[in-house]
């Protein structure tokens, strides 16, 4: 993969790289319909979501898709850091009729994949959000990708992820692994239960496995089954 900075050594490359073709191959066979939005989140901040994701974006641009990932948490954008990007402008200047579009989407900082980032905003950023601008951006980008990844706040932080999953043919949950308590776990899935979503599944995060840490993911591995007691634990 192109960008060394993804992960935190060299030698965890294979690993990390297997993990991602995995969630793609999953993906692809779950959620195969053309022009899909895929929402991720997580339960609390730190537990390594925005890497997961912009991973995750990058593996099906490399498959061939036309993959748009935006960054949709503006109270603490990271997207762009991945790609080692500046960013003048943000998602918020196009939801409050500042910028255009194309005046903001950074065109392939990847070979298929485009980056709508986001930048700090003193707005109120979930009434951003609720707004009906937010759909037609989508549904304008939507002809235009294959695949439109949204990277949003944890569920516990925000209500941002739960007014966006309106807008997505369903959720990849992220957990970091030993980092999350059962009663998040809980409020976390309860919280997805409300708002109705397709949960596809959980990737897990940080498994510290076999002499690797901090980089490793789980996806629908024996590690996964920690999580998944959780998520399908009754509140």
């Amino acid at each position: 993969m192109a960008h060394k900075k993804f992960f935190l050594r060299e030698e965890d490359d294979n690993h990390i790289e297997e993990a991602l073709r995995l969630l793609r191959t999953n993906m692809h066979f779950i959620e195969s319909r053309k022009k899909r939005v895929i929402l991720c989140t997580s339960t609390i901040p730190g537990e390594g979501k925005s890497f997961v994701v912009s991973n995750y974006a990058l593996s099906v641009a490399t498959s061939g898709e036309k993959v748009l990932l935006i960054d949709c948490d503006i109270r603490r954008p990271r997207a762009h850091e991945y790609f080692n990007l500046e960013v003048k402008y943000g998602i918020s200047d196009i939801l409050l009729g500042k910028r255009k579009i194309e005046d903001v989407i950074l065109k392939d900082v990847e070979k298929n994949l485009d980056l709508l980032p986001a930048k700090v905003s003193d707005n109120n950023i979930t009434e951003l959000f609720l707004g009906h601008n937010i759909k037609k951006i989508l549904e304008g980008l939507k002809k235009k990708y294959d695949l439109i990844v949204l990277d949003t706040p944890p569920l516990l932080a925000t209500s941002d992820a739960v007014i966006l999953s309106e807008h997505s043919n369903g959720v990849i949950f992220i957990c970091g692994y030993g980092m999350v308590s059962r009663k998040e776990l809980i409020e976390a899935k309860k919280i997805l239960t409300q708002a109705n979503v397709k949960l596809y599944g959980v990737v897990v995060n940080k498994i510290e496995d076999s002499g690797y840490s901090g980089g490793n993911l789980g996806y629908y591995s024996s590690s996964y089954k920690y999580y998944d007691d959780y998520m399908n634990s009754k509140s």
